[in-house]
């Protein structure tokens, strides 16, 4: 059988929150000791506890080494490897994938294991459709920043068996010069919580109202490619086929339309609302709720109405 190995990441020098649900899903199947890599700073203390981890430290710059990485999968022989999908997780999980020529699998959104076979449905065609697979030979898995991880009751506490760190080897001559997190924000790869909004608000002075409802839900914004093409919002904000692809638990659309392209982006979502004051528009045939009104009249509602609770 096969060991378990975590592509973890941190915030705010803590396991993230979506780290220690996925800690607790896989120690369900895998008992034994985990392997844990983490990918930033973190303080770990060492409790007692059912689940055993050896940790290790990665280094920032191990992304322009390939012979550092190189290291770090030769320890992964005969390691399932698991993380929740980030542009720096899958990027060490393609890597990591391809150098020791094992499968790798993407979009996950549920997973059960038994018998030494996982059983996987995953989102494909841009999150337009899901397939359902069975693998005894893949080894790398991207877990959808959606997954349900309802079934866990409370987080294990983790025992620090064991730790040490990877260090870049200084044998390329690539390097990073420096890493700069967004701040201020919650970027939006990262979030639970996406309220968007499109050329429905009519002039880019109406920002405001979008930016009141994601901070009255701790969500982060996001924009339609039109938009951004009008320099109403910055380009990192666009969501769609050429832009940012997120999976959010709550995907709120404001005045946006519906265009495929969008859909492209925004098909990963969990439960998606829209909000148009057009009855007809596209958007409506694949919101899990809907509403039809002027978005200009209805967020200021909305968020007045979660501050009062």
């Amino acid at each position: 059988m096969k060991k378990a190995a975590i592509l973890a990441q941190t915030k705010e020098g803590q396991l993230s929150e979506q780290t220690r649900q996925l800690v607790s899903f896989v120690s369900a199947f895998y008992p034994d000791q985990i392997k844990l890599l983490i990918l930033g700073d973190v303080k770990f203390s060492t409790v007692s506890s059912s689940v055993p981890v050896d940790l290790f430290q990665l280094s920032a710059d191990l992304y322009a080494d390939s012979d550092s990485i190189a290291t770090i999968a030769a320890g992964l022989d005969n390691f399932s490897v698991f993380g929740i999908k980030s542009i720096q997780i899958d990027n060490m999980l393609s890597l990591l994938a391809a150098i020791t020529k094992k499968d790798m699998i993407s979009g996950i959104q549920t997973l059960s294991y038994s018998s030494d076979k996982f059983s996987i449905s995953k989102s494909i065609f841009s999150g337009k459709a899901s397939l359902e697979l069975s693998t005894s030979t893949a080894s790398f898995f991207s877990i959808n920043r959606n997954f349900d991880f309802s079934q866990i009751s409370e987080y294990s506490e983790l025992a620090l068996k064991s730790s040490s760190s990877v260090e870049k080897t200084n044998t390329n001559k690539a390097s990073i010069v420096s890493i700069k997190p967004i701040t201020g924000s919650i970027p939006l790869p990262d979030a639970a919580i996406v309220v968007g909004a499109g050329r429905g608000l009519k002039d880019p002075g109406n920002w405001t109202i979008v930016e009141d409802l994601a901070k009255a839900l701790g969500a982060a914004t996001a924009c339609s490619k039109p938009v951004s093409d009008l320099n109403w919002r910055p380009h990192h904000e666009h969501v769609g086929q050429t832009g940012v692809k997120i999976s959010p638990n709550l995907y709120i659309a404001c005045g946006i339309s519906g265009a495929i392209q969008h859909l492209a982006g925004v098909n990963g979502s969990r439960i998606v609302v829209v909000i148009n004051n057009d009855p007809e528009a596209p958007f409506f045939k694949h919101a899990d709720y809907g509403i039809v009104g002027d978005v200009n009249d209805i967020l200021p509602r909305l968020t007045k109405k979660l501050q009062s609770h």
